[in-house]
């Protein structure tokens, strides 16, 4: 029996803010993993100006990990492995044809939304190395995808090492430009050996590796992941 909802980490960091008091605000994320997280999306999706079309109720499709700050919900990401029908190759066959010719098992990043507001990179390596757990540990790929905005690839060049794919397309799901990026698994594990766990590390390498966790606890969050499906 697959669970509706279950928090797989949570953490708790310094806000922003100094409370009444004079001191630290301190914040309480969990990183739940997620089948409901569709309207959380859409919401997040509209107030951007974006649209989203309805989803095909795959079964690789339906988890989503959820970001809750506080008790609230704050973002959202999804991880699916190609099923045949990947939303990337609709407007980048070539690219994602050329991985399947040559025998990849691709996971797309998608359906990702995150409050501005969540600025902490503990927060924000937490989330990106869980997805990427689930990706390259539980669903064995050897190759991610993820399809965001022109204007937010550099974000993920430089604080994830996505490599960029081709120029940009119109994305007929969200009515907007979208860039394919590409991470290669091999390339995803030799920077998580290096970094993960290691924040000390931060100011040779200006990413979100160092706030990744180390390598050594990636079992215990794979076992969290698997209970319960």
């Amino acid at each position: 029996m697959q669970v509706e909802e279950r928090t797989i980490f949570e953490l708790e960091y310094p806000g922003e803010y100094l409370s009444r008091l004079g001191t630290t605000e301190t914040k309480t994320c969990k990183i739940r993993l997620s089948r409901k997280g569709q309207g959380l999306l859409a919401r997040m999706y509209a107030s951007r100006g974006y649209k989203m079309q309805a989803t095909l109720t795959h079964d690789f499709d339906l988890s989503s990990l959820v970001v809750q700050i506080d008790g609230q919900p704050a973002g959202t990401i999804s991880v699916r492995l190609d099923d045949g029908d990947l939303a990337a190759a609709e407007q980048f066959p070539e690219f994602i044809g050329e991985l399947r010719a040559r025998g990849a098992r691709i996971c797309e990043i998608g359906k990702l939304a995150m409050d501005p507001g969540v600025r902490s990179k503990q927060v924000l390596g937490a989330i990106f190395h869980i997805a990427f757990i689930v990706a390259f540990r539980a669903r064995r790929a050897t190759d991610i995808v993820i399809e965001v905005n022109p204007r937010h690839a550099p974000f993920y060049m430089r604080m994830l090492r996505f490599d960029p794919v081709g120029s940009a397309r119109l994305c007929q799901r969200v009515g907007a430009p979208a860039v394919l990026l590409h991470m290669d698994g091999n390339k995803g594990r030799r920077l998580i050996d290096q970094f993960g766990g290691r924040p000390g590390l931060s100011a040779q390498e200006r990413s979100f590796y160092p706030y990744f966790f180390h390598p050594d606890d990636e079992e215990g969050l794979l076992r969290r992941l698997s209970a319960g499906n």
